[in-house]
Parts: C-alpha cells; sequence; structure tokens
C-alpha cells in the first residue's frame, strides 16, 4: 500500500509530541496534537530535524519525512524554503506557511510522480530525501566501486561546499543572506557538463614530467585526471574565499583533487603534484539524465526548483543507503560524482570571487548558491551587488531594504 495524499507539518517546537498545524494537498491548515493525528494515507513533509525523528524512533515511519526531505543538501530544510519565497512570519500566520508549504509539496511530488515513474499508490517513498529518489529513477544501478585506492581518492576529492575563512561578526548585528542562481536554467547547465568514463590507471610521480612542468602537463592533458596535491602559498587576497580543504568529509586532508578545482587553484596558490590517477575519458551524461521540460513560466515556480535543484544533485551524491545498504567504510562515489561537485564549486566560486572583491563576507559556497554575512542595518549593497552579477536574492530583502530606507529617509 502506498499513499494518497501529500501533506505539510509544522510542529511548535522540535518534538513530535508537541502540537503544531498540519495542511493536506495546499488545502486548509488545522490544528493538530501530535505526531500521532497524522495518518498514514498521506505522505508528510515535517520541520523535525534529524535529532528528532531519530530520537522518536520516526525514522521507521516511511511516511514521516523530516525538514530536509526537498533540499537535503540544507541544513535548515523547511526554513530555507521559506526564506527562498518570503515565506516568513513576520509576513504571514503559521497557518498560511503551513498550507503555502504544503501546496509546495504537493506539485513537486506530484511532478515527480509523473515525470519520473514514481508510482505512490503502490508504495511509499523509500528514501531519506527527494534527491535520492529521482537518482534511483534517473540512474537506478548502483556506481561501481572501481577499486580501494580510486574510491579513496574519490571520496576525498568529492566536496559539496566550500566553507569560507570569515572574520568575526557579531551575530546581533549581521545577517547570514543565501543568493542563489536560476535553479532550473543552472540545473541544465550542470547536466550538460562532460564527465570522466570509469576507466583509470595510475599514474606515479617517477612517471609524471618534471615537477615544474607537471602542472601544465594536467591541466593540458585531453584525459580527466584525479590529482594528488600538496596547496600552500595561496594569494592572501583570495585566501578567505578559496579556503583549500575547509568542508572536506572527516578524515581527509584533501590531498586528492580533480581536474577542474586544479585549475582553480593554480590561478591562486602553488600546487603540487606527486601522482594522479588518469580515466580513460569524457563522456556526456546519459539521455535519461536530462532535466524535464519546464516552460520558461514554470522554471520560475516553486516547485520547478526543488525538482530541478534535486535532479543535478541526486547525481552529484555518493550511492544513497537504498542502492548499497551494507558498505562497510563508505558508499561509493562515482567519478561524474566528483566532478559535478567541483564544477559546481567552480562556477559559485566565480560569483563568490565577485561578491568578495566588493567587500561582502562570504561564508560558504555550492549547491548553485552562495551565502554571505551582511551587516542588518545595510543589506542594499550586497542585494545590489549580487543581483547586478546574476545572483537572486531571497524575496525578504526587498521588504528590508524597503523598510532601511524609508527609516533612514525619516530618521
Amino acid at each position: 500500500m502506498g499513499i494518497k495524499h501529500f501533506g505539510c507539518v509544522r510542529f511548535d517546537s522540535d518534538d513530535p509530541n508537541m502540537g503544531g498545524w498540519a495542511a493536506v494537498n495546499g488545502q486548509g491548515a488545522y490544528r493538530i496534537s501530535s505526531v500521532g493525528n497524522l495518518d498514514n494515507d498521506t505522505l508528510w513533509w515535517t520541520n523535525l530535524s534529524f535529532k528528532a525523528i531519530h530520537g522518536a524512533n520516526l525514522n521507521k515511519t516511511p511516511y514521516i519525512k523530516r525538514t530536509t526531505y526537498l533540499n537535503s543538501w540544507l541544513q535548515d530544510g523547511q526554513v530555507e524554503v521559506c526564506n527562498g519565497w518570503g515565506l516568513l512570519r513576520r509576513s504571514h500566520t503559521e497557518k498560511a506557511i503551513t498550507e503555502s508549504l504544503s501546496g509546495i509539496f504537493t506539485r513537486v511530488m506530484r511532478f515527480a510522480g509523473s515525470a519520473y515513474g514514481i508510482d505512490f499508490a503502490r508504495s511509499v517513498p523509500s528514501h531519506d530525501n527527494l534527491a535520492d529518489e529521482l537518482r534511483c529513477k534517473i540512474l537506478p544501478d548502483k556506481d561501481p566501486h572501481i577499486g580501494p585506492e580510486v574510491d579513496s581518492a574519490l571520496w576525498a576529492a568529492h566536496q559539496y561546499y566550500t566553507y569560507c575563512l570569515t572574520p568575526y561578526a557579531n551575530k546581533d548585528e549581521t545577517a547570514v543572506v543565501r543568493f542563489a542562481v536560476p535553479a532550473v536554467a543552472y540545473a541544465a547547465e550542470m547536466l550538460n557538463a562532460i564527465v570522466p568514463t570509469d576507466q583509470v590507471e595510475f599514474i606515479p610521480a617517477e612517471k609524471l614530467p618534471p615537477a615544474d612542468q607537471r602542472l601544465d602537463w594536467v591541466i593540458n592533458h585531453p584525459r580527466p585526471a584525479l590529482v594528488r596535491v600538496t596547496v600552500s602559498n595561496i594569494s592572501p587576497d583570495y585566501v578567505n574565499v578559496i579556503a583549500f580543504a575547509n568542508g572536506a568529509k572527516a578524515g581527509s586532508n584533501r590531498a586528492w583533487i580533480s581536474q577542474p578545482e586544479l585549475l582553480l587553484l593554480s590561478r591562486y596558490a602553488r600546487v603540487e603534484i606527486s601522482g594522479l590517477f588518469l580515466f580513460g575519458g569524457y563522456e556526456s551524461l546519459p539521455s535519461e539524465s536530462q532535466l524535464p521540460a519546464f516552460t520558461a513560466m514554470q522554471a520560475m515556480t516553486p516547485s520547478a526548483e526543488v525538482i530541478a535543484s534535486n535532479h543535478w544533485i541526486g547525481l552529484a551524491r555518493e550511492n544513497c543507503f537504498r542502492l548499497e545498504p551494507k558498505s562497510t567504510e563508505y558508499r561509493a562515489i562515482a567519478p561524474r560524482a566528483a566532478w559535478m561537485t567541483a564544477i559546481d564549486r567552480f562556477v559559485m566560486f566565480t560569483y563568490a570571487l565577485q561578491l568578495h572583491r566588493a567587500g561582502i563576507a562570504i561564508r560558504r559556497y555550492g549547491a548553485g548558491a552562495v551565502t554571505v554575512i551582511v551587516p542588518k542595518h545595510n543589506y542594499r549593497d550586497a542585494y545590489e551587488i549580487a543581483t547586478s552579477i546574476g545572483l537572486i536574492a531571497p524575496p525578504g530583502l526587498v521588504a528590508d531594504i524597503e523598510t532601511q530606507d524609508e527609516l533612514q529617509t525619516h530618521g
């Protein structure tokens, strides 16, 4: 038995045993006293954290999904969706927000069902997030383990975000703002990337050109390379933004990087190469990986943005738990995933660098966005600079700027 409806729940606190608002299929919200009021004919997207879900053993209840189900690459889940579309408590009641999120969730899941062939009537979605749901429909076979050494190098090279070195900021006087690229157009660009094949050979240092010639040799090589490097002497003007190895996986010092990241680092730092894996060649993503068709109007909607982001990010992840449940150390990361995340961070670096040069503190970049730290009393500068280079600001920022301008005018 599957599910018939899609609903959103916003508990009053991060506790499923507390009350909250619930809404189904975008219709009127109503109060519930606890998770026990929720029917099992509905797939529920909640605002509960990982800790709350697992603390209540709800991770074993497949029709209850945690807050990051629609955006697993962001920590705050529903909060991020609300910020991205102006669903703020200062402008909307909690009841209205729940209804709006329920409508978004319903449209996203119904589109996913029709476009990706997910039969919700037959079975409840089993994955922890939508990105993995889509990936298993796009590429249903798990990515293979190539070999222990290559797997380990790909694991070290794979990284979703670059976390920048930021100066101390008083939280009472600053705000964190996420500027994003247009999601549908960006997803289409990411899916047009060329990625390495699975065939690979190791090239030790003694078979490489002399040390002073290796960098140019690798960058200009026609075959993709996964490179073992030592990075030093990063340009002081860019060290805060490049922040090499920030965001690396636990136990990894980022000794391995893919060719796109090598190209970036070589511009701003000293890079020494001590070995590499050379892949057989480049290939395009298979035709089934391409994005569903969206009209220009559809591309501006929350549901299209959620689908598009989950589509490409699902292909840029390690094998999900359902594909590889018994991995003893880590699940396989395909060369495709390591290259896509590197390309994404490379592109987002170009935006982050422009903001950095304008004096804006960068917190992190990746996954199609740049997150910055701005003074609470002056949002306009960051807004104007970010939007002038093609980034989209959260709608609530515009209202804040108008308020600040009004107060300054009559101050």
